[in-house]
């Protein structure tokens, strides 16, 4: 435009300003075009100064954003709660409550009334400092502060209760929000059950879900696998089982995690058959991640030699094993005592030599003791013209270093394989 003679005007001022804003993430190029207005004679209209704030707050600029909503005051700009909500995000965000409160006070002063979207950023301020007594008095006098608190504030305190280890005290709110005629999402509902079945002591999977349900909340596969999985984690197999016996009875289909989630558990709980058989059962696809599962699983119990139902699917290419599954096979097979087996498996990968599995491989040869062969491993992949990859330096250094000085008094060693790697010895 400039080049053509064509002088730009506001409008195109303030897209310039907008994409620097809020596409770019430029603050201060997009305060430069402001600067740049103004020289003109064309004021920045109060949505200008506002998407500079927003920029501003989200760069953690906050000085410039206080700044600029000083300069709107001074042009008797008008103030609307949208200007001052990244504003008081950033500041709580900060967990300054007394900034905050000195905020929605100078809002009131102006003739700015704060609004619903307002108080939630504020009550997630507020229960970020974990001070509920005072989102209850917020919540209290919403009423004679003219806002009335929605699906969301009620979210957020939930959320936050939660997250401070009140799990009672959320679902009381839970069944207020309820009463109200307020729902949570679905998502909202993931995070309140992630939080409740870590304390499993006093909400157990299956009554969590039925206390839920009473209250009029539709679950789906998410809310399911969330329990189980901290079921898992806590040893009750019977419990998992359980669970996923139930979600068989309702019209909801569970997918390939909630299967991991139940195969790992089998395994945990040496049920090793009965993993077998969900494994086979009709309708599951397995996928790379409950191959690593199973590997894994199997390996520790010393039943590596039962895997042939899941090596016959990856042969078929029923599944694709990734490198965590080529990881976790080095791994496995040298704790069992088999490194000519993890060298030979490493050498046949892909073409042979794929840099994370000779990583895992260097790793435990040099950890071990084994030296020498993990040298000659460096001999066979520069003949095949391969580069050795920083991932392996990295994980021959922490194997020295994992041997401490009382196994490696001599670092020479250590010096001498580095050379060897670096093509100088």
């Amino acid at each position: 435009m400039l080049a053509n003679g064509v002088a730009p005007d506001r409008a195109a001022f303030s897209l310039l300003l907008h994409v620097y804003s809020s596409h770019l993430h430029l603050p201060a190029a997009a305060h430069s075009v402001l600067l740049w207005m103004t020289g003109l004679g064309l004021p920045p209209t109060p949505i200008d100064y506002t998407d500079l704030i927003f920029s501003f707050c989200r760069a953690g600029c906050l000085d410039n954003a206080l700044q600029l909503l000083d300069e709107m005051r001074a042009l008797n700009y008008p103030l609307t709660p949208h200007t001052f909500a990244p504003i008081l995000k950033a500041i709580c965000d900060n967990a300054d409550i007394q900034a905050a409160d000195a905020l929605i006070s100078s809002m009131r002063s102006s003739g700015c009334l704060p609004d619903v979207v307002i108080y939630n950023i504020y009550i997630q301020g507020l229960c970020k400092i974990g001070d509920f007594d005072a989102v209850e008095r917020v919540i209290y006098d919403s009423a004679r502060n003219g806002w009335e608190p929605d699906a969301v504030t009620y979210s957020t305190y939930i959320v936050g209760l939660c997250r401070s280890g009140y799990i009672e005290e959320a679902f009381q709110q839970l069944e207020t929000m309820v009463a109200k005629g307020l729902q949570l999402t679905v998502v909202g509902l993931n995070i309140l059950l992630d939080h409740v079945a870590q304390n499993l002591d006093m909400w157990v999977g299956k009554e969590v879900l039925e206390r839920c349900q009473e209250l009029g909340f539709v679950v789906d596969v998410v809310t399911y696998n969330t329990v189980m999985d901290h079921l898992c984690k806590k040893g009750k197999w019977l419990r998992v089982l359980k669970l996923f016996t139930d979600l068989l009875k309702k019209p909801i289909t569970p997918n390939v995690q909630t299967y991991n989630i139940l195969i790992s558990c089998l395994c945990r709980a040496g049920k090793f058959e009965f993993a077998k058989y969900v494994f086979s059962s009709k309708g599951f696809v397995a996928d790379t991640v409950t191959c690593n599962i199973l590997i894994h699983e199997f390996y520790e119990a010393g039943k590596e030699g039962e895997l042939g139902f899941l090596f016959a699917d990856v042969n078929a290419g029923k599944i694709a094993p990734d490198t965590i599954t080529y990881n976790t096979l080095v791994d496995c097979l040298f704790r069992s005592g088999r490194r000519s087996q993890a060298v030979n498996f490493v050498r046949h990968i892909d073409g042979g030599y794929p840099t994370e599995p000779v990583a895992h491989l260097t790793y435990w040869l040099v950890r071990s003791g084994y030296i020498r062969e993990a040298l000659r491993l460096f001999d066979d992949i520069q003949i095949k013209g391969l580069v050795l990859d920083c991932r392996i330096f990295a994980n021959v250094i922490k194997a020295f270093c994992r041997k401490g000085p009382t196994e490696c008094s001599d670092m020479s060693q250590l010096c001498f394989v580095l050379d060897r790697m670096l093509g100088s010895g």
